[in-house]
């Protein structure tokens, strides 16, 4: 049984905690649950424009701990993205050992399992979601199935105000195209002026602090939000910290779209 240990705040423009309908907003831990493997704090869960169900939260190993056995989601995708610690990640029989920005896709179907290998807790965030175009497992297949790499195997892209990591673009068993990179903005520097586009996005924070601008609100954004874009909604991120500011920009795009 899941045991509540404490509830933090959360930040919502006009939303209340596990809506059924997610909208635009910079979200943060709402409640912490001790679970058999581990401690998970959940972040949100309800459904958007393209998805019939999206949940993030983040879920802690203690050290040498591993997560809990599940049956393969036949119904569901996963993205990982390490917090903190070092993880022995296994997709089906291959494994690979992921540190902090390390990232799993796990298709439908997939088996996958996590184990601690560092010496203190590791932690990582798990985006689960359904798309409403359904499963495609053939498409997924084509676009290199399942994929597992570490942060310093990313390609790094560097200008005099930004790095940018391709983490992949390629179709899954949800998406026609499913699109991550991750950006390290310089002190002041905006990553675009306001803008729009069809495609949902979230932005998972991971260093550093800014100012994201969603439909004309300035909003606070720190490392361990994540950030929840709906279609169409004019946003913009400035880094206002005095370091560098870190975020996962994680877009889908839907058959919608075409």
């Amino acid at each position: 049984m899941k045991t509540a240990l404490f509830f933090m705040g959360a930040l919502f423009l006009g939303s209340s905690v596990l809506t059924t309908d997610l909208t635009s907003a910079v979200y943060r831990g709402t409640a912490q649950t001790t679970e058999k493997g581990g401690e998970r704090v959940s972040f949100m869960k309800g459904s958007t424009l393209d998805l019939t169900e999206l949940e993030v939260y983040t879920f802690t190993l203690k050290a040498g701990q591993v997560n809990q056995a599940q049956p393969a989601a036949t119904d569901a995708e996963e993205l990982i993205v390490v917090k903190e610690g070092s993880l022995a990640a296994t997709i089906q029989d291959s494994t690979e050992t992921l540190g902090p920005g390390g990232v799993m896709l796990i298709r439908a179907g997939d088996k996958q399992r996590l184990r601690n290998v560092s010496g203190a807790p590791a932690t990582y965030y798990v985006l689960r979601y359904k798309s409403k175009d359904g499963i495609d497992r053939q498409r997924a297949r084509a676009g290199g199935g399942s994929f597992m790499k570490d942060w310093g195997q990313f390609t790094v892209v560097k200008t005099d105000k930004k790095e940018t990591r391709p983490v992949f673009d390629r179709p899954s068993t949800m998406f026609r195209r499913f699109d991550v990179h991750a950006t390290m903005l310089m002190p002041g520097i905006a990553s675009h002026p306001p803008h729009t586009h069809r495609t949902e996005e979230i932005i998972l924070m991971i260093q550093g602090s800014g100012e994201i601008l969603i439909d004309r609100k300035a909003h606070k954004a720190a490392a361990g939000d994540v950030v929840f874009l709906e279609a169409n909604v004019p946003h913009a991120f400035t880094n206002t910290g005095k370091g560098p500011c870190g975020y996962f920009a994680i877009q889908w795009h839907s058959n919608a779209e075409k």
